[in-house]
């Protein structure tokens, strides 16, 4: 017999079953970095690194690590060493992986340029910025997210361990640089806000021709970052977005903002058709669908079916429902839980109810956003915006008061109005000329008569930062401070660019510190 032989064989398997172990070990390590990140849990992945031997896998997963802790530069070093290093194979899924993440590193590098970081005084919020100028924006931020993290963190049952990084972009093309989103969904959805990497990317509102309502978009994203943390990342889009919507007014009012009238409209005429937009459409985002009326349906469906399980189960069956996807449950299954019977039975009831509830909603335009063109000239208010009124003689005194108001004659522009209203009962309810009077009204400073037509034209338009400043404006002039605050404060969450609004607040203000940060903005 040979000893010789089977001592060298014996040494063979052994050697061979320890690199099988190794390899075993080194595969497990990759995982739970992998879960980790899933989890948005950068301490875990960093501590399951440890058990990773140096090689191109570790120098990628380190890279990603970089980049969900918002150290993009230090992301494309390491991911670029990884790939230069030559150890990859084209084809190997840790290749593409690696070239993703680059691509991604670099883009969010580009898009923030030499970003203004700012942090807020209770360091729950990092606000970075691509446009210093946007910085305007910190304080109302820290302010929301504030009473956001109480209030969402007992109805949610979590609040993040660390500073939650909010990035505000200053062009939709760069949304598309960091996102999986094209130019073409973000202008055709009004998309404005995205919840990926373990941060907020958002983009100003300063760049869009009204704003839009920035603050309830932060608080909406928050939501996502809450939800990806309560349930490890195992929510779908569907459930994301319902309870976003649900929620993402929660940190200003006790109960969700109704539904606007055109969606409403849709959503009941979605329902009696049979034409509603699948969860599975909603895959891998809203904002992918092929129109901004399709993306406005999706969020009403998820938004009302969470809001009457919320309605009838209380925050506990919301609970419930968290808790049994977190476990790894279907979503579905996991809301009929929450419910206390099956999908089907649920989504009878939800139809039922909210067909009902719809039934008085009117045909309109969904609202997107609407980016600046700087190629055209800012829209302007006046034109024919009468044409409601009918024909006679009203629709002629208000068409020549816009005439007038185009020229500047600004007093006799009033009369022609006030002459319209006269002669037509729709004329005194119309929100366009109530607008149009009520904002003249200011510009010549008769403050009194500018406040009840600005009330009848924010009943219509809550969300008009233009008009809420107008509005704020003539109710501080005539003593009513109060309500010259919330109209302000509309003012703020929709567009605080608007001119003069912060002249007001600094008088309005009745802390100092306040009151000084706002006498900043008013000079600029």
């Amino acid at each position: 017999m040979n000893w010789r032989y089977l001592l060298g064989a014996a040494a063979l398997v052994l050697v061979t079953s320890g690199n099988v172990a190794h390899a075993d070990d080194q595969a497990d390590a990759l995982t739970a970095v992998d879960g980790a990140l899933g989890r948005w849990d950068t301490d875990a992945a960093r501590k399951a690194l440890a058990d990773v031997r140096d090689g191109p896998a570790r120098k990628i997963k380190l890279g990603i690590v970089a980049i969900y802790e918002g150290d993009y530069a230090g992301a494309e070093a390491v991911l670029a060493e990884a790939i230069d290093a030559g150890e990859l194979r084209g084809s190997d899924p840790l290749a593409e992986e690696a070239r993703h993440y680059l691509a991604l590193a670099r883009g969010a590098q580009q898009a923030l340029g030499a970003a203004l970081s700012v942090t807020s005084p209770d360091g729950h919020v990092q606000a970075v910025f691509a446009d210093a100028k946007d910085a305007l924006l910190a304080p109302y931020l820290f302010e929301a997210m504030a009473h956001a993290r109480d209030v969402l963190g007992t109805e949610l049952g979590v609040v993040p361990d660390h500073a939650v990084r909010f990035e505000f972009l200053d062009d939709p093309a760069k949304l598309a640089m960091v996102t999986p989103l094209t130019i073409a969904n973000i202008r055709t959805t009004g998309t404005v806000g995205v919840t990926k990497h373990r941060r907020v990317v958002m983009i100003t509102p300063r760049v869009m021709v009204h704003g839009y309502g920035w603050l309830d978009t932060a608080v909406h994203e928050y939501v996502h970052y809450l939800l990806t943390l309560r349930t490890g990342n195992l929510a779908p889009v569907w459930l994301q977005e319902g309870l976003a919507k649900l929620y993402e007014t929660r940190w200003r009012r006790s109960a969700p903002e109704p539904l606007d009238p055109g969606v409403a409209f849709r959503l009941h005429q979605a329902i009696v058709r049979d034409d509603l937009v699948t969860f599975e459409e909603m895959y891998p985002s809203v904002a992918m669908l092929p129109s901004a009326e399709r993306a406005a349906l999706a969020y009403a469906e998820v938004e009302t079916m969470l809001a009457l399980v919320r309605e009838r189960r209380g925050a506990a069956g919301i609970a419930t429902l968290l808790d049994r996807v977190e476990a790894g449950d279907d979503a579905k299954a996991a809301l009929a839980a929450a419910w206390g019977s099956d999908f089907s039975d649920f989504d009878a009831e939800w139809r039922r109810v909210t067909k009902t509830r719809t039934a008085r909603g009117r045909k309109g335009e969904v609202d997107v956003p609407t980016f600046k063109d700087p190629d055209s000239p800012p829209p302007t208010e006046l034109g024919d915006v009468f044409s409601e009124l009918g024909g006679g003689k009203a629709r002629q005194h208000a068409r020549l008061g816009a005439l007038l108001q185009a020229r500047k004659h600004l007093d006799q522009a009033a009369l022609q109005y006030e002459k319209a209203r006269k002669l037509d009962a729709r004329a005194r309810r119309d929100a366009n000329l109530s607008r149009r009077l009520g904002k003249l009204y200011v510009e010549l400073e008769r403050w009194s008569a500018a406040v009840p037509l600005l009330a009848i034209a924010a009943e219509d338009a809550p969300d008009d930062a233009n008009l809420a400043a107008a509005q704020a404006r003539a109710l501080l002039r005539t003593g009513a401070e109060a309500d010259a605050r919330q109209a302000a404060a509309r003012a703020i969450r929709n567009n605080p660019f608007v001119p003069g609004v912060h002249c007001d607040l600094a008088e309005l203000a009745a802390d100092p510190t306040v009151a000084a940060r706002e006498r900043a903005a008013c000079k600029h």
